[in-house]
């Protein structure tokens, strides 16, 4: 049951936020404007959880494991050697690109 509540938690969400809806309409005789700040309020929570969701796979690999982003033979030297390799290639690049848009302008 955790997994499948983990698994679709927009699911969950919508439940609880319809029952207050109904909840409000019912007894407590909400009218437009409660409605719009109820839906204002699902839209956070929404956006929340999926950016929660995104967070959590960025985060983690496959395995459940923390993952740095590189192998783990890698060693920081090794992978600022890296980053400097390709901000070279990068600057090339755009070198390249002014050129060419220099050579266009009159």
């Amino acid at each position: 049951m955790k997994k499948w509540i983990a698994d679709h938690p927009y699911f969950i969400t919508s439940i609880i936020f319809f029952v207050i809806m109904i909840f409000g309409w019912r007894v407590l005789y909400w009218r437009e404007e409660s409605f719009g700040f109820l839906l204002l309020l699902y839209f956070i929570v929404t956006l929340g959880i999926r950016l929660d969701d995104i967070s959590r796979k960025i985060g983690n690999a496959p395995g459940g494991q923390a993952s740095s982003g590189a192998r783990e033979k890698d060693t920081i030297t090794d992978q600022l050697n890296d980053i400097k390799a390709s901000l070279v290639l990068l600057n090339a690049t755009l070198g390249k690109l002014l050129q060419g848009t220099d050579k266009k302008e009159p």
